[in-house]
């Protein structure tokens, strides 16, 4: 038995005195690492992913009303004009980042028609959709996998790593903006200050690096056969790197589409070219919202890589319980527990990509606008549960095949893809009005009413707010 199949059977196996309710024990977990799509690891259909999702809600509302309090909370969700204008506002911000759709539809298309060419005519394919016939209906599948996309409204956002297109993208153009020569500051008219070389941004060579390594990882592992599962039994440090590395170009991803979304309400991304160093100075405030957007993406990764390396005296001890849930349903229970986080992406777009200001900047979004972060999730999870649900339903219509359960997760990722972007909006929408505004200087009472006219006003600076922020 080879190490993946072996970690991932010692991980899901009860304990001596539990008797067995998991599905195959390489399912959930196959699914999950290869195309994030979270999956029932127990033989029988219920109700857990539904109160997931609301316990996740319902504790970002307790962290709200401390943020809020209740009078203000209530008026807020009473406000249905706002929420109809945030929405309206968010859905125009994705039409007009139009080179965003362009790239992101075209690279993600090409990425899981390669994914699902990779898949096809394998009858473990075959096998994992009848272990799930066995003991579900078509609608239970639907309806249980709706369910569970709710958990992960940023998916499709937040893990765009595991796409090889994406990957050499970004080791391309980051490379390229680090070898390039450093640019000179402008000078404007009356400037007696000589002109200073513009500092590169940092983490440039963490990023092209970590995209080059994790593409190279990729290409290993599809040509050992380890399609699904990460490729272990290397070296002790890779149970770190790969996790490390994957986290990298992850942010360096979803800060690139922090950024067009957040220019695309000023007009300027038709104009400009994209400059890959405005999304480099997002880390590492991006690397931690795809930390809480998607916990259970890098912990399931670590625990599969660890598992070859531990004893298996393990398995009978508290820590070998503790694996075995975290590697079932505690990825279902972690991904409900990251909603109360979820937001700090959109605040981390307004950032200068500092820890400190991403986490200052969630903290004013939940005071200033907490229901409608909220309120956000809570349409951004119905509608994702809503259209994965009829994705399963319509292509688990087919005749059992081998590919069949991999075309029904993957049109369920087109489908939740423009949900996630939209959602990625709102809450650039919601970070951008919590921002703090500087109070215009009194004129003194001796100063003449024609010299105080000289004072700044707001529309001075239009990018005051953002063009320093990157």
């Amino acid at each position: 038995m080879d190490f993946p199949t072996q970690a991932l059977v010692w991980a899901q196996a009860p304990a001596p005195s539990v008797p067995s309710t998991s599905l195959t024990p390489l399912l959930p977990l196959r699914r999950w690492c290869y195309g994030l799509t979270l999956s029932p690891p127990d033989i029988t259909p219920s109700a857990q992913g539904v109160v997931a999702f609301l316990a996740g809600l319902g504790l970002l509302l307790l962290i709200v009303l401390v943020f809020q309090g209740p009078g203000q909370a209530i008026r807020q969700l009473l406000d249905l004009s706002s929420q109809i204008r945030l929405i309206r506002s968010a859905a125009g911000r994705v039409g007009r980042a139009s080179r965003l759709l362009m790239v992101a539809i075209t690279m993600t298309v090409l990425s899981w028609t390669a994914g699902e060419a990779l898949l096809l005519g394998r009858m473990a394919g075959l096998q994992d959709l009848q272990a799930l016939l066995r003991t579900r209906s078509h609608t239970e599948i639907a309806l249980e996998q709706g369910a569970l996309a709710a958990l992960t409204p940023l998916r499709d956002a937040a893990g765009l790593a595991d796409n090889l297109p994406w990957l050499v993208l970004a080791a391309f153009l980051v490379f390229r903006i680090s070898i390039e020569p450093q640019a000179w500051s402008p000078k404007r008219d009356g400037d007696l200050a000589p002109a200073t070389l513009l500092p590169r941004p940092g983490f440039t060579t963490a990023v092209w690096g970590s995209a080059a390594l994790y593409a190279l990882y990729r290409l290993i592992s599809w040509g050992t056969g380890s399609i699904e599962l990460p490729l272990g039994s290397i070296l002790v440090v890779e149970t770190i790197l790969v996790p490390v590395v994957m986290l990298t170009v992850d942010a360096f991803l979803l800060a690139w589409l922090l950024v067009e979304l957040r220019d695309a309400s000023s007009g300027r991304l038709a104009t400009e070219r994209f400059d890959a160093s405005r999304a480099v100075g997002l880390l590492p405030g991006a690397a931690l919202a795809c930390a809480v957007a998607l916990p259970a993406r890098y912990l399931a990764t670590f625990l599969l890589l660890v598992m070859s390396y531990l004893p298996t005296a393990v398995t009978s001890t508290v820590v070998g319980q503790a694996i075995r849930w975290q590697l079932g349903w505690g990825l279902v229970d972690l991904q409900a527990a990251a909603l109360c986080l979820v937001g700090l992406a959109g605040a981390t777009a307004w950032s200068r990509g500092s820890l400190r200001e991403s986490l200052n900047g969630y903290g004013r979004m939940l005071k200033a606008d907490g229901v409608r972060v909220l309120v956000v999730l809570a349409l951004a999870g119905a509608a994702s549960a809503l259209v994965s649900s009829i994705a399963y339903g319509i292509v688990l219509l087919l005749p059992p095949q081998s590919w069949i359960l991999a075309a029904a997760d993957a049109y369920a990722h087109f489908a939740t893809l423009p949900i996630g972007l939209w959602t990625l909006a709102a809450l650039i929408e919601l970070g951008e009005r919590s921002l703090p505004v500087a109070d215009l200087a009194e004129a003194e009472a001796d100063v003449d009413q024609a010299d105080a006219g000289l004072a700044l006003t707001a529309s001075d600076e239009p990018e005051s707010r953002v063009g320093a922020l990157s």
